[in-house]
């Protein structure tokens, strides 16, 4: 299925050789003579004449606006470099803000600027910046730089900078206003046979997801001309696209086969989840009230699946504003206001009273005396083994398990309000004629509140199913304190129907509030001077400028989150959770200085158009305090380039970076909490080696994991591979390191005017490399094969020996760690091309361009821990590699500006290579995922003075999204496939821009 190598090289060199670009230049600036601008990726002010250093991928505004994206992320994620991480609406498991992730080495290591300064945080639980904050319609454009560039700009860029230029000197009015729906026409009946397979409902053709957007940008000079204001502001409101509107993800699949299966696939599920064990065993309740053997089939387990998003319903709103004024000749104020606001819904399945073993049931408890055995007896006799005494007695039972999902209460929803602020002011200018000066002050901070509903306060649910009669023979709680009352989940009325009352569920029912604020102050100030005046010029090149910089830098992130104090409660405080959340607060401080030096070495000789050297060092001194502990560490940082130009129709340029990542305020101090990892299922379709009646592993592998010889043979195994963890910060961490080279060359032939191109190498390798522990499989594989304690001591089974999640403290502890190592390899290309139709004759035709950038993705390995293989992820999917990591990915742009004026039409060409599952185990329906295609079209007029309407079709022809039942939250998959990488039905838009 795999292209080779030298099939990637051609096809990109064919592509590349064909096409050209209007607005994706490789040297990320326009060329204008005797003018000065800053490129991405250095501080210096440098002559627009001299190719960049480094590879530079630009998108324009106008791109920006044919592909509809009013999310910024939408565009970014479909950037050859860029692979989809947390979106905002598309990941159901996501904190409700966006993040751009740079050749998947994590969004933590894609340091996002605004204007060359950094964005803050989004939430306080997430790692990554907030692109919510990046006024969509004020972008004038995107430059992405992919590659180390600490020294630069700070921690964070080991993958890259994504920086976000915005426009300047705005004067007038513009408003624009655009409307969106999703459609799918579904009829996949490959999925639906699996639908009706397990009695589940077969979605039609829908029209879903509407959206709408609004902003209006107001921009003035001053009467003086000698300043200018800038206002933005906008709103969007999107609606929800829910799975069970997908043929494929109505259920939430996996392999299997037998009579509830088709073509290889299974329902996890289809019936309500009622599961009960104790001493005579695990027994399933059917929806009648009748109890059988407990077998896990998907008859016996609960879909999941319907319940989820695929698209989060969300509210944003933003306001920017920004403005500059010349107080003096040569000095000039300048400032940047910014705030957004976002709510979203993240919705998932009903909770249910989890745990296995977990709770205590009274013998006498009238709700378990009813005959559910063919032979008669009950449930207090044939599960719990109560005896005649023990009934009359009223013994209490411990370690009963009474799972039940709540399908009377509703599915879960967490409602996620975030909230972001950031103000840059300071001066620049120019002193004694020859140096350049800038000084600012930046403040920035986010406050997030997470309520979750629908969720078992396990307290509640503990002293609802202690349930006695009273005098009256009226069944009554024992613990008749705050309003208890009895939770009867085991007995259903004579039409089947539920028993759970509402006055139950409002006492079993909790909601979860969590708050948390993280701030960033950041002070700073550079000045830059040319070198030659002062007498300091390379021999080869006396007319040119050296270049000289040095700054210093203040920065402080603090940290602060709040959980209510149902969620502090040593178990967690509600079901699905199994551990405390501890309120945390930490700051993290960090003195830096940095200078940069340019040196044109060689110019204007025979094949040294142009040889110039730039380097770059930053010193950075940390200081850690929070939840009782202080450390110290300092960093020091470094980068070279080189450029050659040999003639001027090819230009060379390589570069090293020693590029650095302190660990972030939230992976020093995040609180203990509980996360749900998936396990991968083995040969005998279990997902723990020591489950079920003959376990994969022996007696005596599982005894490191901590299973009894009682328990051997009779574990259950975890249900549907989500087992659970501990994560959370670690005080103690140490900065990452990464080496980065890149060497290319860029071609601007003068016989073909009109015309770039650029092939740039890159190999980035992280060591030290800060993760969320080590992976609960590699916990559990490694503890089986060797017992080192290194392994075992972060494992932990519950009372009966289960990994299942739910009872406080069973599973993986998987907290942060500098323990990994990355690496990403591969090949950048770039090609554009512009030019007049008149000149193929026929009169007036317009012009027309191209535009083609990709990515050969050669070496994507990942190292989990000092010893372990390594993991080549290039071409993967799932197992140890998560996402999907297509090889070869390109994006190709084609504008036609008709004769027609004002008339633009545009085609963008997606495509994402194949994939092959990395797990060894995977089932035969789960070994690859296929290439995709996506083709979108657009097209804008100016049929007034100022008013230009625009319309598109993103994925014109519904290319249906790949589909893996390896796709799950821990990966940012969801609803059986990653929606962030593949679209999940047409995108259609209309806009409406107005210029005053």
């Amino acid at each position: 299925m795999r292209r080779t190598l030298k099939s990637k090289f051609l096809l990109s060199t064919i592509m590349g050789g064909a096409v050209a670009s209007m607005g994706l230049t490789a040297m990320a600036q326009d060329v204008v003579d005797d003018d000065e601008v800053v490129v991405t990726g250095s501080r210096l002010n440098v002559n627009p004449n001299l190719t960049a250093a480094q590879p530079i991928l630009t998108v324009s505004a106008e791109e920006i606006a044919i592909t509809g994206a009013v999310n910024i992320e939408e565009l970014t994620n479909n950037l050859p470099q860029v692979v989809a991480a947390q979106s905002s609406e598309v990941f159901n498991g996501a904190t409700g803000t966006a993040s751009l992730d740079l050749r998947a080495l994590g969004a933590q290591r894609t340091l996002t600027l605004i204007d060359g300064r950094r964005l803050p945080y989004g939430d306080s639980a997430s790692i990554a910046v907030n692109l919510d904050l990046v006024p969509t319609n004020l972008v004038e454009r995107i430059e992405v730089l992919t590659g180390g560039s600490s020294a630069v700009y700070g921690s964070d860029a080991v993958a890259g900078v994504a920086n976000f230029v915005l426009k300047d000197d705005f004067e007038g009015v513009e408003l624009d206003i655009q409307y969106g729906t999703s459609q799918s026409s579904n009829g996949r009946d490959f999925f639906d046979q699996v639908l009706r397979a397990a009695s589940q409902p077969v979605p039609d053709s829908s029209w879903d997801g509407e959206e709408i957007t609004g902003s209006v940008t107001l921009g003035t000079n001053t009467s003086d001309g000698r300043g200018n204001v800038t206002v933005y502001a906008s709103y969007q409101n999107r609606e929800d696209i829910s799975q069970a509107d997908r043929s494929a993800s109505g259920c939430a699949l996996g392999a299997g086969t037998g009579p509830l299966s088709a073509n290889g696939f299974q329902c996890a599920g289809s019936a309500n989840f009622r599961l009960f064990g104790g001493a005579n065993g695990f027994f399933f309740q059917q929806e009648g009230g009748q109890i059988d053997g407990f077998n896990g089939g998907p008859a016996e387990t609960f879909n999941f699946g319907p319940f989820n998003f695929f698209q989060r319903p969300s509210e944003r709103f933003q306001l920017y504003g920004k403005g500059t004024y010349e107080i003096a000749e040569g000095h000039e104020l300048f400032a940047d206001i910014g705030y957004t606001e976002v709510t979203s819904n993240a919705q998932i399945a009903p909770t249910a009273s989890f745990g296995i073993r977990a709770y205590q049931l009274n013998c006498d408890n009238p709700f378990i005396q009813t005959p559910v055995f063919a032979n008669g007896d009950s449930f207090a006799t044939g599960v719990l083994g109560c005896t005649a005494a023990q009934i009359a007695n009223g013994d209490i039972l411990q370690n009963v398990t009474a799972s039940h999902r709540n399908v009377e209460g509703g599915p879960r929803n967490t409602s996620r309000q975030n909230s972001g602020f950031r103000m840059v002011t300071g001066l620049r200018g120019t002193v004694a004629d020859n140096w350049d000066y800038e000084i600012f002050g930046q403040y920035s901070a986010s406050r997030d509140v997470d309520s979750s509903t629908n969720d078992f306060i396990i307290s509640n649910l503990q002293q609802a199913f202690l349930v006695r009669n009273d005098a009256n023979g009226n069944p009554v709680c024992i613990d008749p304190s705050s309003g208890c009352v009895p939770y009867n989940i085991f007995q259903r009325g004579p039409n089947g129907e539920t028993l759970v009352t509402q006055d139950a569920l409002d006492f079993v029912q909790g909601i979860g509030i969590s708050t948390g604020e993280t701030d960033q102050l950041v002070i700073g100030g550079n000045v830059q001077t040319s070198l030659t005046e002062y007498g300091v010029v390379s021999p080869w090149a006396p007319d040119t400028n050296v270049g000289l910089l040095f700054g210093m830098e203040y920065r402080q992130d603090g940290l602060k989150r709040v959980p209510d104090q149902i969620s502090q409660q040593p178990d967690g405080g509600f079901t699905g959770v199994g551990g405390p959340t501890l309120p945390v607060a930490g700051n993290l401080d960090v003195l830096e200085v940095y200078g940069e030096i340019e040196i044109p070495i060689v110019t204007q000789a025979p094949f040294f158009e142009e040889l110039v050297f730039n380097g770059q060092y930053r010193y950075s001194d940390y200081s850690v305090d929070g939840n009782g502990v202080t450390n110290d560490f300092s960093t020091d940082t470094y980068g070279l380039q080189l450029t050659w130009v040999p003639v001027p129709d090819i230009s060379f340029r390589g570069q090293y970076q020693r590029a650095v990542r302190a660990p972030n305020v939230i992976e020093l101090f995040t609180g203990q909490g509980t996360g749900l990892p998936n396990l991968t299922q083995g040969p005998n379709g279990l997902f723990d080696p020591c489950a079920g009646p003959t376990p994969s592993a022996s007696a005596a592998a599982c005894a490191n994991t901590g299973v009894t010889a009682a328990q051997y043979g009779s574990i259950l195994d975890v249900i549907s591979g989500q087992t659970q963890s501990i994560t959370g910060g670690n005080p103690n961490l140490n900065p990452e390191e990464s080496d980065t080279y890149t060497i290319g060359a860029v071609l601007t032939p003068s016989f073909l005017p009109g015309f770039n191109a650029s092939v740039d190498y890159f190999d980035i390798a992280i060591d030290n490399a800060i993760v969320a522990g080590i992976g609960a499989q590699n916990i559990l594989d490694n503890c089986i094969a060797s017992g080192d304690p290194v392994f075992c001591d972060l494992l932990q089974r519950d009372g009966s020996g289960s990994l299942n999640a739910g009872s406080p403290g069973v599973g993986f502890t998987l907290t942060q760690v500098n323990i990994a190592s990355l690496e990403r390899r591969g090949f950048d290309f770039q090609a554009n091309y512009s030019f007049d139709l008149d000149a193929l004759g026929g009169g007036d035709l317009g012009e027309f361009g191209l535009q083609y950038a990709s990515t050969i993705l050669t070496g994507d390995d990942f190292i989990s821990f000092p010893g372990s293989p390594v993991v080549e992820c290039e071409g993967e999917f799932a197992g140890q590699c998560g996402r999907p990591r297509s090889s070869y990915r390109h994006r190709m742009l084609a504008s036609w500006m008709t004769p027609i004026e004002g008339l633009q039409a545009n085609v963008i060409w997606r495509h994402f290579g194949g994939v092959d599952n990395d797990s060894a185990t995977a089932a035969a329906v789960d070994q690859s995922l296929p290439s995709r295609d996506y083709i979108d079209l657009s097209g804008s007029w100016e049929f007034m003075d100022g008013v230009t309407g625009r319309f598109g079709v993103n994925n014109v022809f519904e290319t249906k999204y790949p589909v893996s039942v390896s796709a799950g939250p821990n990966n940012f998959g969801n609803g059986n496939t990653w929606p962030g990488i593949y679209d999940t039905g047409r995108f259609m838009f209309v806009g409406l821009n107005l210029k005053l």
